[in-house]
């Protein structure tokens, strides 16, 4: 797609950090880490089910903003999408990435930027409704 036609997507969005949902992913990481055991699953297969949630768990906390994350802001505009990294507030050309998914009250990033990729869970709340509407319509169109 056009460059110019993503002007009517433009967007600069910089969360605020998410304790609460940090809370929801580890309630939900250690309710998937006990199911094995209330659904009296064998323990020489509960044990690894249940050790594969809590591994599970570091990747969806890295992925929450917050003062740990890399990322601090995101601007995409005609120019196309930068990134500012948290440390040393520089901005990088970057990319958001075909595994990104959007629905209702959820966009869930994946930027690719100065040869890495960050994983970025950003819920409804976090930014103001017409960044996050431009948002999902990015996440749509591009990805």
């Amino acid at each position: 797609m056009p460059r110019s036609s993503m002007t009517s997507f433009a967007l600069a969005i910089e969360p605020p950090a998410q304790a609460r949902l940090a809370a929801l992913a580890l309630l939900v990481h250690l309710a998937a880490a006990a199911c094995p055991w209330i659904a009296r699953v064998p323990p020489a297969l509960a044990a690894p089910l249940s050790l594969l949630a809590l591994a599970g768990l570091a990747s969806t906390l890295a992925a929450v903003p917050g003062p740990h994350h890399r990322l601090a802001g995101l601007r995409c505009d005609r120019d196309g999408c930068r990134v500012r990294l948290r440390e040393g507030g520089q901005w990088l050309a970057a990319e958001i990435g075909p595994r990104s998914r959007a629905v209702a009250g959820l966009a869930c990033l994946d930027v690719r930027a100065g040869g890495r990729r960050y994983a970025w869970l950003l819920p409804r709340g976090t930014v103001p409704a017409g960044p996050f509407r431009r948002l999902k319509a990015w996440i749509r169109v591009t990805c």
